[in-house]
């Protein structure tokens, strides 16, 4: 979540659901240096802290996403998608609903009963982001587009029954010309 405050214009001019403390917005608005806000972010955070949540909120991912996780990389493997050997994933209490950093990680998102229900097809969107990265950066293909190839691995391959309440992304572009040259 520290890392937020380079993208929070962004969320909010692109009205991207995002969970925030309610002390966020004002400490945005009054610290402009990155540094200063880092610290007093951390600050405020320290305070609201509680280990025992995030554990237990940890808890319930780890025991689900053990629940198709053997499924979804058979599926993924199916596509010669570069898979790693080990993948880290942060649990918060704010932020967006899922975001990753090459090569391997993922942050996690878990507030409220909605997260809880979509903790797999989060996880599962996020390690698409990982694996398609490099191809999709090749391909020159932009947010939209890339949410879009994302989109499609839920619709157009086996994941579809893994994940059969999926929704596409309104923001994404759906092509499936560009799909096939991301699997193969």
């Amino acid at each position: 979540m520290l890392n937020i405050r380079s993208e929070y214009q962004w969320f909010l001019d692109n009205d991207f659901p995002i969970v925030l403390p309610e002390f966020y917005k004002q400490l945005y608005q009054e610290i402009k240096s990155k540094k200063d806000f880092k610290i007093r972010l951390e600050k405020e955070l320290s305070k609201i802290y509680n280990k025992k949540i995030y554990d237990e909120k940890a808890g319930v991912a780890k025991s689900e996403w053990e629940k198709i996780e053997t499924r979804f990389f058979d599926v993924l493997k199916k596509h010669n998608l570069k898979i790693k050997d080990k993948y880290l994933c942060y649990i918060s209490l704010y932020g967006p609903e899922g975001q990753f950093k090459y090569p391997n990680v993922i942050d996690l998102r878990i507030s409220n009963k909605s997260d809880v229900k979509q903790i797999n097809e989060t996880i599962a969107h996020e390690l698409i982001h990982l694996m398609i990265l490099r191809k999709v950066e090749k391909l020159k293909l932009n947010y939209k587009q890339t949410e879009g190839i994302v989109d499609l691995f839920f619709k157009e391959t086996e994941l579809k029954d893994i994940f059969s309440d999926y929704k596409l992304q309104n923001i994404a572009e759906h092509n499936n010309k560009i799909f096939d040259k991301v699997i193969n």
